[in-house]
């Protein structure tokens, strides 16, 4: 018995063909119902017509935002032959691979660079091939990031970078620059804290996607993709955040009633954190007066490094029109389309030439972007959302003092020995 479907049709709207037809048919009525009578001639829209044989061909679409359905609904207006149906899921992440293995899949799904390993594994993601175009213009980091054992899959849609977000207020306050070094944002934390208030100059997320810069800014290299933590890379990147966090000149999230970094410095109950461009339409909607700044991550012992999030508009293997919904793909992924980025900066375009066309729309936003030149890409081998899983929850434990650092570290080195086993 097979997955249920998780996904249903939800586009209603009929073609422009349709509409015609119909528009055409009331106005006969119309004509009939006051006695005139008009020559087929006079009436243009009754002249050759194109006649598609029904059913048109349809894509089906499972989407995460609503922006995208907009964008859209003008490729589906151009094309009397084709209706796209979409569907767009709040829980997307958990929903997107059980769609995929049920029944009846969608067409085309957008699938992050963390997912992708896993979905392209287990065969549920069909190959781009020729279909996707040419690659040039695409940041390699990202287009690679959709290459699956010599096969590319899909081309990357949008991109995010973690960067230092800071509370200008307090860094004006304590005559600060934004800290360029590790040391430097040590003393950064310190001048900033005010326990009194219960802010902390560091917000620290027990997550591994916040962790990581530490480790590549400490000198580590992934491992075929993996985290080797029983580095002395790793022991310093631990260390470095750790004891900040245990002098008090850093805290959590939870520890300001939040539940997360961007909420934390929204209250002004944090001085820095590392965090991505999504913060921008979260601090604008949810703090409008507060001002931040914002600035490349601190170089470590081993220079700089950040995370970059990536997704594409991917094929399911199963796809009932796998060539329509790779021209949809492409289309979106175009130069024209990219262009139409968010009017907040909370995407950033994948293509080389569009770069200096954003930073001049978003120059305060500018350390994001230009952190793709330091960035390693947020993915790993199938199987590692067990590391991660278990890496949040033992982060947690190490900032409670209920693990050491050592013995974390070990546990973690036989997690990632362990997946794929």
């Amino acid at each position: 018995m097979g997955t249920p479907n998780l996904w249903k049709k939800t586009n209603t709207n009929s073609s422009p063909l349709q509409r015609g037809w119909a528009w055409a048919a009331l106005l006969l009525s119309a004509l009939t119902l006051a006695g005139c009578s008009l020559p087929t001639a006079e009436l243009p829209f009754l002249g050759p017509q194109p006649t598609p044989t029904p059913p048109y061909r349809t894509v089906t679409a499972l989407l995460p935002e609503e922006a995208i359905n907009k964008r859209i609904r003008e490729y589906d207006r151009e094309r009397l032959d084709l209706l796209v149906d979409v569907q767009v899921e709040a829980a997307y992440s958990v929903q997107v691979r059980s769609a995929l293995e049920s029944d009846r899949p969608p067409d085309l799904v957008v699938v992050d660079s963390f997912a992708f390993p896993d979905l392209a594994a287990a065969g549920l993601l069909l190959p781009g091939d020729t279909r996707l175009g040419p690659v040039a213009d695409f940041y390699p980091l990202l287009a690679d990031a959709f290459v699956w054992q010599g096969q590319r899959y899909c081309l990357p849609r949008e991109v995010r970078t973690l960067a230092l977000v800071y509370n200008q207020a307090q860094f004006e306050k304590a005559a600060l620059f934004p800290p360029v070094t590790w040391q430097a944002m040590r003393g950064a934390a310190e001048a900033v804290t005010d326990l009194n208030i219960g802010s902390f100059g560091l917000i620290l997320s027990p997550d591994l996607s916040r962790w990581l810069p530490f480790f590549y800014q400490a000198g580590a290299a992934d491992t075929d993709g993996r985290v080797a933590m029983d580095s002395p890379a790793a022991a310093a990147a631990i260390d470095f955040p750790l004891t900040t966090f245990r002098d008090n000149f850093a805290g959590q999230p939870a520890e300001s009633n939040s539940s997360w970094a961007g909420e934390v410095l929204g209250k002004g109950k944090g001085g820095m954190a590392y965090e991505g461009n999504w913060i921008v339409p979260y601090l604008a909607a949810e703090f409008p007066d507060f001002a931040y700044g914002i600035a490349p991550l601190p170089s470590g012992p081993g220079g700089r490094g950040t995370v970059a999030f990536t997704s594409c508009y991917a094929v399911s293997a199963r796809s009932a029109n796998p060539e329509d919904a790779f021209a949809l793909a492409a289309w979106l992924t175009s130069t024209e389309m990219q262009r139409e980025w968010p009017s907040d900066g909370a995407w950033m375009p994948t293509r080389l030439s569009l770069r200096d066309e954003w930073l001049a729309d978003f120059p305060k936003l500018a350390p994001f972007l230009t952190g793709l030149e330091e960035a390693h890409l947020w993915q790993f081998p199938p199987g590692y959302s067990r590391f991660l899983e278990s890496f949040n929850r033992g982060m947690v434990a190490l900032l409670a003092a209920d693990i050491e650092a050592a013995d974390f570290l070990a546990q973690m080195q036989r997690t990632a020995e362990g997946i794929g086993d």
